[in-house]
């Protein structure tokens, strides 16, 4: 590939790349967005579905044989396996599994979790189980756009554009080091720093010693498409890379070359 068509296909991997971000973005936020809308005591199930739940210990126990639970209905069964720290305050929580049963009617029902210590009065810990008699009903109820509209959860979404984005990069870091030595061998190469001063501008390239640049050295400033723009006079040469300086209100900006031919 020449020049021309390194610099193309950079561009083009670069505007696929950021819409992979935004995409991404909208994603993670859509996810957010949709865990704080919904309550976490709000469990939404079909009938024969078997889920995991968690809840909050009310006061203090010892033993799961010191939890009870009640529901509106018969159709719930409610298994505690083990007690446990919440991951976030440390307070005790339980573990369990929900079952559906394949026979419940459509409809929300009342889940209520406590223990025989409960001092009386004391609000006692519920979950709302809204039972829906389809997986299309369940998705249409979901408070996730991507979730209502596509079926996938927005983390599966965000999670499957990530390896795309490293890929995409990927390509762009290795476009971007083919298309600086293509500019080396033409004699110039990309502004990548700009420090204002009172006389104008200082801009560090990547051209140095090892492409005979020495102090004193005026290399010619080029825009994007190419045109000249202005001039500068080398300051300070490395061994790669170098400072020069860009006198007046001379238009210089990221991304601009220098060329020294």
């Amino acid at each position: 590939m020449d020049l021309i068509q390194v610099s193309q296909r950079r561009r083009f991997l670069g505007k696929v790349g950021a819409a992979l971000c935004i995409f991404l973005f909208l994603a993670v936020a859509d996810g957010l967005v949709a865990l704080f809308r919904q309550p976490p005591n709000v469990l939404k199930v079909l009938p024969g579905e078997s889920v995991e739940i968690n809840g909050d210990v009310p006061g203090e126990i010892n033993h799961l044989q010191e939890l009870q639970h009640s529901s509106t209905t018969g159709g719930l069964t409610l298994a505690v396996q083990e007690l446990h720290k919440g991951y976030f305050l440390g307070g005790a929580m339980w573990r369990g599994r929900l079952t559906v049963s394949p026979n419940l009617a459509p409809g929300e029902y009342l889940l209520t979790v406590s223990t025989k210590s409960l001092p009386r009065g004391q609000a006692q810990p519920f979950f709302r189980v809204l039972v829906f008699g389809s997986v299309q009903a369940r998705l249409r109820s979901s408070t996730s756009l991507i979730q209502r509209h596509t079926g996938y959860s927005p983390w599966t979404v965000a999670a499957a554009f990530f390896p795309f984005i490293l890929l995409v990069f990927g390509l762009v870091f290795l476009l971007s080091q083919r298309r600086e030595t293509l500019l080396r061998q033409q004699g110039q190469a990309e502004i990548y720093r700009l420090v204002r001063d009172d006389t104008g501008w200082t801009i560090r390239f990547g051209l140095g010693a090892a492409q005979g640049l020495t102090p004193g050295v005026r290399l010619v400033i080029l825009d994007e498409a190419g045109r000249t723009v202005g001039a500068a006079a080398v300051k300070e040469v490395g061994e790669t890379d170098s400072w020069a300086v860009v006198s007046g209100d001379q238009e210089v900006k990221i991304g601009y070359l220098v060329s020294s031919r």
